[in-house]
């Protein structure tokens, strides 16, 4: 089964390496990005919510407790740096939770108020007040863990946390003991949290696929692996609501495979179902425009979507159809209609503006199907809606 075999090949190497180089989104890479931003956005929503409330008691404390001249320039720079910017992340996260750009503002809030940390910190020592490294250390979690973003926005969100506590501690002079253990503390708390990070997005790579398969293998149909009859009714419904209010045109054919009950008396059924894969392999080479959709409609019986064609591009659409599944060469011995596989295929064109329902355009491509099948089969007809009369034959 195509699907299958495309997602069997998804190995977690390649995830390993999406997640650690950069390059060039893919289609299926923006969809995990935006799977994996619906399903963290809660999370660092919540963790903006925290942090808030936590650098608001922080404030509260260093007014009540620290000196003066400690607290008054760190409550002003927090207000700024950390509650500010976390105020601003949470409204846009309220916005536009689904913009593509928050991830990157959630990264950029976490190095802001990890730096912020860092100078917290140097204003202390400057001050008198022992400076406290493991709210640094808080921070650089707090960016990896909380905040929902992929690996490579929390590595270069956390880093320059580390990197700020290196001039920090430099530019002013720090103890080399304390600027040792801070060192070597921040380091391990940084690779801890890549190393977690990592791990978080490789299991969100590994479930967004197993969805992904899941939600294919319901709507496609398991022997050849083109869409199924309900993956097609719910495309139909969409594409002839959109027809209806562009005024466009929308066709449908019906394909059927001729004497397949007898090609499997004579060849068994393994073969039969063969003949099913090839002849879905051939009508989906077909499948050129967006709005387009073939599906397997049951059995031996397929059914084509075509928006927006003329009845010149349907007549010779089902015309070919029907030429290359015979170009296909697949012995028939038993076939009334050839010595190989062929196809009869009933055309209808309507105007969904015109006509109430899609049932009725597909109700006129099985008569036109059962009259090709009444003129000896290995053909194709056509029925457009909008002629005065039906086609003239009577079901037995």
């Amino acid at each position: 089964m195509p699907y299958l075999n495309y997602y069997s090949k998804v190995e977690p190497k390649v995830w390993i390496r999406r997640i650690l180089l950069p390059e060039k989104a893919s289609e299926e890479e923006q969809e995990f990005r935006r799977y994996f931003q619906r399903r963290t956005v809660p999370m660092a929503q919540i963790a903006v919510l925290i942090g808030f409330a936590l650098v608001s008691g922080v404030c509260v404390l260093d007014w009540l407790l620290m000196p003066v001249e400690f607290s008054i320039p760190v409550i002003k720079l927090r207000a700024v740096t950390m509650l500010g910017v976390l105020a601003i992340v949470f409204a846009l996260s309220l916005a536009r939770p689904a913009d593509p750009r928050l991830p990157y503002a959630f990264m950029a809030a976490g190095a802001i108020v990890g730096s912020a940390t860092v100078v917290v910190g140097a204003i202390a020592a400057m001050s008198g007040t022992q400076f406290v490294v493991w709210g640094t250390i808080f921070t650089t979690f707090y960016v990896y863990l909380v905040l929902g973003l992929r690996f490579r926005q929390a590595t270069i969100a956390g880093w320059p946390v580390f990197l700020t506590f290196l001039a920090v501690g430099i530019m002013f002079d720090a103890p080399v003991s304390k600027m040792a253990y801070g060192t070597l503390f921040l380091l391990f708390a940084n690779l801890i949290g890549m190393y977690a990070c990592f791990l978080f997005e490789l299991d969100s790579r590994e479930l967004f696929h197993k969805k992904k398969l899941l939600n294919d293998l319901a709507r496609s149909d398991g022997l050849t692996g083109i869409d199924n009859r309900r993956s097609f009714d719910e495309h139909l419904d969409k594409v002839w609501k959109q027809a209806r209010r562009e005024s466009q045109s929308v066709a449908i054919l019906l394909i059927d495979i001729d004497y397949f009950k007898l090609y499997n008396d004579c060849y068994g059924h393994r073969p039969g179902d063969n003949v099913i894969q090839a002849v879905a392999d051939s009508l989906a080479t077909h499948e050129h425009r967006p709005l387009d959709r073939v599906a397997r409609y049951g059995g031996e019986e397929f059914v084509v979507v075509l928006y927006g064609p003329t009845e010149q591009y349907v007549r010779d659409y089902a015309s070919r159809i029907v030429a290359e599944v015979a170009a296909l060469e697949i012995e028939h011995k038993a076939s009334d209609a050839a010595n190989v596989v062929t196809v009869s295929v009933g055309a209808a064109l309507a105007w969904p503006h015109e006509v109430e329902r899609s049932e009725q355009v597909i109700r006129g491509a099985d008569d036109a199907l059962y009259q090709s099948k009444a003129m000896g089969r290995n053909r194709s007809t056509f029925y457009s809606l909008d002629e005065p009369v039906r086609l003239a034959h009577a079901r037995a």
